[in-house]
């Protein structure tokens, strides 16, 4: 081999050295990191300051004492956290590491009071969230006002909050569209409006573009706001399409029907018995429907049921106790105080454990949210009808049901009808073989009586 050749192969035998060498010395001298990050970002700044007036600004900016996450927990990016109130078209969100710039890609109105919310929802690289939302209110001209309403924006037939549910408020003499989220449960608070008469408008925002969608759930209602005001939305489906019978279920061994309509059905409804047609197939003979009943009306009717029966085993309870009725009254009295005790016992041991594991994991104690769920002052809608019958249908047979004059949340008024089968009782695979095997044994026994029985016939 040629000198040059040795001396090439040597040159390169000693670079590669070098370079693993290298990157040895440099892994050995990486940083082992910190201790484990448990604590959400904390604000530092923000421009412009709440509450400033004249203020022109670029981008309202956030900053913070760590780098966060250009993914938030839940969104798909950080403009889905983002409200800017009034409504003003597309918006910009700006990451910068341990600061968000947030601006309207058309700029800010003049003489506009602005309110920028971030909801919760914002984390750190440890995945550490903010729980809580951040808002920001500022002027660009002129000062702000103090008017605000309250309220709660719910599902009307689930009963319960819109989380996340977005809330319009449109001024009579104005074309400008203020706009706040709802919370975890639904409630909602407008700040800083002028006073005036206002169009409300609450909607479950489902896929997040901050507009209403033909398909979503929302409410209207008008207010005149001259301080404070309060609201509540009760949102449902607005389509003109009427009900229809989505399945209709037999109980009670056949002798009643549950049914269940594709939407609920309008609060004041009332099902008369002749509206109710219930028909055998083929031959279309009407059947008798001795009741007809909603969810409220079953469910009062099953409460005075239970009633009687709680009353007439305290009565029979009552003639066995001893105690006068002022010993029983204290008796009952002392048995509900301890029974509250014990919960509020088991609530504290709950927080002493959940402190203590925050303490030992250096994690960031939280206060669990003891206040309750709101709760809707309107009726509650339901979709199911119940339907009790004179006489119990035929298994495997197939019926008609028709609904006369079933109207909808809309107003919409329809008679929906659907065929349907009652199945036949199932039999387990047990009691076939428990079955089987007695038939065979009854066979057995059958064969060996016929061959011990004694011919009569020979002599």
């Amino acid at each position: 081999m040629s000198n040059d050749r040795q001396g090439a192969l040597r040159r390169l035998a000693l670079f590669t050295a070098a370079v693993l060498g290298g990157a040895a010395c440099a892994n050995q001298g990486l940083p082992r990191g910190g201790p484990e990050d448990f604590t959400p970002p904390r604000i530092l700044k923000i421009t412009p300051e709440n509450n400033a007036t004249a203020s022109k600004p670029g981008a309202v900016t956030i900053r913070f004492d760590e780098v966060v996450s250009e993914t938030p927990n839940g969104e798909r990016d950080l403009v889905d956290l983002v409200t800017i109130s009034p409504k003003s078209g597309r918006l910009r969100v700006d990451w910068d590491r341990t600061a968000i710039q947030i601006r309207p890609v058309k700029g800010w109105r003049p003489n506009t009071v602005y309110s920028v919310q971030l909801k919760a929802g914002l984390q750190d690289l440890s995945n550490n969230k903010l729980d809580s939302a951040i808002r920001v209110v500022f002027s660009t001209g002129g000062p702000i006002p103090a008017a605000r309403i309250t309220g709660v924006v719910f599902d009307w037939f689930e009963a319960k909050g819109i989380g996340g549910g977005i809330i319009e408020a449109v001024a009579q003499d104005t074309t400008i569209v203020f706009q706040t989220v709802a919370d975890s449960v639904g409630r909602f608070e407008f700040r800083n409006l002028p006073a005036g008469p206002y169009l409300l408008r609450g909607y479950a925002d489902r896929n997040k573009n901050k507009d209403l969608d033909p398909l979503e759930l929302w409410d209207s209602l008008r207010v005149t706001l001259s301080g404070y005001a309060e609201a509540e939305f009760h949102a449902f489906g607005h389509d003109t399409v009427g009900l229809r019978i989505a399945t209709v279920e037999p109980t009670d061994s056949n002798r009643a029907l549950k049914v269940t309509f594709d939407k609920p059905y309008s609060p004041d409804q009332f099902f008369a018995l002749d509206a109710v047609r219930l028909t055998r197939m083929p031959d279309s003979a009407l059947l008798r429907v001795k009741t007809a009943q909603t969810t409220r009306q079953k469910a009062a009717s099953d409460s005075s049921i239970a009633k009687r029966k709680a009353d007439s085993t305290a009565a029979a309870d009552a003639k066995k106790d001893t105690l006068s009725a002022e010993q029983r009254a204290r008796r009952d009295s002392i048995t509900k105080v301890r029974a509250a005790d014990s919960l509020v016992a088991a609530q504290r041991q709950q927080e002493r454990e959940a402190r203590e594991a925050a303490r030992k994991t250096g994690r960031r104690f939280v206060q669990a949210d003891t206040t309750p769920p709101p709760t809707m002052k309107k009726v509650r809608i339901y979709k199911e009808l119940f339907i009790t019958l004179d006489s119990a249908l035929a298994a495997g047979r197939s019926y008609r049901l028709q609904i006369n004059g079933v109207t909808s949340l809309n107003g919409t008024v329809k008679s929906p009808a659907r065929n349907f089968t009652i199945p036949k009782a199932k039999v387990d695979s047990s009691t076939k073989k428990s079955m089987s095997d007695s038939t065979v044994r009854q066979d057995s026994a059958s064969t060996r009586a016929r061959t011990t029985r004694p011919d009569t016939l020979r002599r």
